[in-house]
């Protein structure tokens, strides 16, 4: 174990003397996602730092005034958005290029819009969640604004930050995010002072931060973005085997304002297996909105185009609970706008359920369902998913890898392996809960995974908070 320390912190060291400069000048993009506008890589990126690093020192910070609509205007591409973003936008921009839920993915369209609007180039994309910054404040405490007669601290900060950007006097003069660019000075000097003793604290929160996808990192280097990859911090989209149950719920706000700081969503999965092994799978997904229709910005119906990653070659049975947003209120792009190259080698066309609505894609190795769903404040709104898995319960034969399971728990009786893997969306929490029935005749010998609790015929998740990746494993027996 100590020698695997010692080459994670080797692998670590390399990466980070790359990350801040110590071979070179590196340049990159800092996104401030705020997680009250979801979207799939965290939240809207309203905001954005270009940040210049050389020799472990910080050389130039550049936080647009305008924030990420200051690219608009040099944009030299026309492209055609995904046709949900057309709700909001007939033209694909800047600050709607992390549609993806693999942040890699979504960091490269970043860098290409970035290419395209300011011929420059960059070494990176960090994401950051506008929660990271009461953790900061949390260790350095309150920082004092003197021009605005201002004091930041954890208490306050998010709603102060808010209500500036969308109500301060600097929003006429198309500056909404002056208040960033003022205080970016105030947390770099806080920082290089900061005491000894709270280095341990920031770091220990830094890497919080980072396994909560609070933090998400992608670099043009190829090994360091292998490392960063290695230690769970760069959001990709899970691999994962054949024989794997998977589950990513993706939400994507678009025209619903800040709606989603008042959505709780509740995630219920069941797997129940078929007497020839086949496995059907319901997804019941609650969305409840507690704003009330008079809050500015937070009482908005929440719009919701949600999606669901499953394994790949999972079909269909049923969906039902959808709504959709009024059709006259999408905008229809020019007829001489291109079809962005990237977005239609992510995502393939699969099929289209005209009873729902809903769209199948495959996209990173996994089959996508996707689907409107919109809350009015003070409502619940709540959907379902059914649909087989791609692959058997149990082989059907005792020659596959399977029948070492039943020798391992001492039986010639044939075995069933089922395993699920959850991944959860930067910027919400919310509660999961699960049921693995098997027919009759199957009993449970081992299980393994945070609450789960054994039953007569299978296991039960109960209820727990989605607040990072998650695996659960049940291994069954058969008895008659």
């Amino acid at each position: 174990a100590f020698i695997g320390d010692l080459e994670n912190m080797a692998k670590l060291n390399s990466a980070i003397q790359e990350i801040f400069g110590g071979r070179g000048l590196r340049r990159y993009l800092l996104i401030f996602q705020n997680p009250a506008e979801l979207r799939p890589t965290g939240g809207f990126a309203g905001s954005f730092a270009l940040v210049d690093i050389k020799d472990g020192n910080l050389i130039k910070i550049d936080i647009p005034a305008g924030g990420s609509y200051d690219l608009q205007g040099q944009l030299s591409k026309y492209v055609i958005p995904p046709m949900p973003l057309l709700l909001a936008n007939k033209r694909w921009e800047f600050q709607d290029a992390n549609w993806w839920p693999d942040f890699p993915a979504s960091a490269k369209k970043m860098l290409w819009f970035y290419r395209h609007s300011r011929n420059l180039t960059a070494d990176g994309v960090i994401a950051i969640n506008a929660d990271v910054l009461n953790r900061i404040l949390s260790i350095i405490g309150p920082v004092a604004e003197q021009n605005r007669d201002l004091v930041i601290s954890k208490t306050n900060a998010l709603a102060t930050i808010q209500d500036i950007v969308e109500f301060g006097p600097e929003k006429k003069a198309n500056k909404p995010k002056q208040i960033l660019s003022d205080l970016a000075p105030l947390f770099i000097d806080s920082f290089k002072k900061m005491k000894p003793q709270e280095v341990l604290p920031m770091l220990a929160n830094l890497e919080e931060a980072l396994q909560a996808k609070e933090i998400q990192a992608y670099f043009t280097d190829v090994n360091t973005q292998n490392t960063i990859k290695e230690f769970g911090w760069g959001g990709e989209v899970a691999n994962i085997s054949a024989d794997q149950d998977y589950l990513f719920v993706v939400n994507t706000n678009i025209q619903g304002q800040k709606s989603d700081a008042k959505i709780k969503q509740t995630i219920s999965h069941q797997a129940v297996v078929q007497p020839d092994g086949t496995i059907l799978n319901s997804v019941v997904i609650s969305r409840e909105h507690t704003g009330q229709p008079d809050e500015k910005l937070y009482g908005q119906n929440n719009i919701d185009y949600l999606r669901i990653y499953v394994p790949e070659g999972s079909e269909l049975a049923r969906a039902s609970g959808f709504t959709w947003p009024d059709e006259q209120k999408f905008r229809a792009p020019e007829n001489w706008y291109e079809k962005d190259q990237m977005l239609a080698e992510v995502e393939k066309e699969i099929g289209f359920d005209k009873e729902s609505g809903t769209r199948v894609t495959g996209e990173f190795g996994k089959t996508v369902f996707a689907n409107w769903i919109i809350t009015e404040p003070g409502k619940t709104s709540q959907v379902q998913f059914i649909y087989k898995l791609p692959f058997l319960a149990w082989p059907k034969t005792q020659e596959s890898s399977l029948g070492s399971w039943a020798k391992i728990f001492q039986s010639e009786s044939p075995a069933s392996r089922y395993q699920l893997i959850t991944q959860r969306q930067s910027g919400i929490t919310g509660g999961f809960d699960s049921q693995i029935i098997y027919p009759d005749g199957w009993t449970p010998v081992w299980q393994d995974g945070e609450g789960v609790n054994l039953a007569t015929n299978g296991a039960a998740i109960k209820t727990t908070e989605l607040n990072s990746d998650k695996i659960w494993s049940l291994v069954m027996r058969k008895t008659d």
